[in-house]
């Protein structure tokens, strides 16, 4: 066999046969305390991890801090691209439940493994956070658009007028771009981290779990919309914390959700 035979057999997908599960109503909470445990088992390397992105948010949101747009794109941001945020932490939970000691290395290791599906997967959230970013932009826009803002620039927005039915509509489209999101995310990426699927399997399989488990995964997304609200209002230091717990936890959802024939 040659080199290059070789290297093109690595990269090949190699779809299993994947079966979704129903899950019980209790499924949320038990993934959440598994990744709870997951983080006590590895706070060194989960925290460690979780700084990175703690720094990265802090620069952005310093960078965006005199403007509306960015801060809340920002925010929704992390919502959205969490599943590609938390890829490290999928492979430290694969390795704990190996019976292994996991280690900071392994989210290099994470991107590397099936690195064309989860490059497409990122170039579709990417393409979903442009969309909400260019509607933020445009919303704010149309109903601030002869607002002068001096000073404190939310206190000038929630003094307007036009605040409620702006929020209103903003609100309700970044919950359904958030919506599906999370619906092709959800279980995307833990399934690309761990086997070597296509990016359409992977998304496929994500909205089947959701489908499949509607109660279930509502609840889901209320548990890590809340672990990411909780970092932030802790001056963005708090996801060192959360967002490991977030992607332990959902790897556990993952396994719990997806088997193989």
């Amino acid at each position: 066999m040659t080199a290059s035979s070789s290297i093109n057999n690595e990269l090949a997908f190699q779809p299993p046969h994947l079966v979704v599960r129903k899950v019980d109503s209790e499924a949320s909470m038990r993934w959440l305390n598994a990744g709870i445990k997951d983080f006590k088992a590895s706070p060194a390397a989960s925290i460690t991890y979780g700084m990175v992105y703690v720094v990265l948010g802090l620069v952005l949101a310093w960078l965006a801090w005199n403007n509306p747009i960015f801060i809340t794109s920002l925010a929704t941001g992390f919502l959205i691209l969490g599943p590609i945020v938390a890829v490290g932490f999928y492979c430290m939970s694969r390795t704990l439940e190996q019976g292994n000691k996991p280690h900071f290395s392994q989210g290099i290791d994470g991107l590397r493994f099936n690195g064309v599906s989860l490059a497409s997967f990122a170039l579709v959230l990417g393409i979903l956070m442009g969309i909400w970013s260019v509607f933020s932009t445009i919303t704010i826009a149309l109903f601030f658009s002869n607002v002068t803002i001096t000073g404190n620039w939310f206190d000038t927005l929630i003094s307007h007028q036009e605040f409620v039915p702006f929020f209103i509509v903003w609100a309700l489209s970044g919950a359904a771009i958030a919506a599906v999101a999370f619906s092709i995310s959800v279980i995307s990426v833990p399934l690309i981290t761990d086997k070597r699927v296509d990016v359409m399997t992977a998304m496929i399989t994500s909205v089947k779990a959701v489908m499949a488990n509607p109660g279930v995964m509502l609840s889901w997304a209320f548990i890590l919309a809340t672990l990411i609200f909780l970092g932030f209002i802790f001056g963005f230091v708090g996801l060192a914390i959360t967002l490991p717990i977030a992607g332990h936890a959902s790897w556990h959802a993952y396994r719990d959700l997806v088997a193989e024939k």
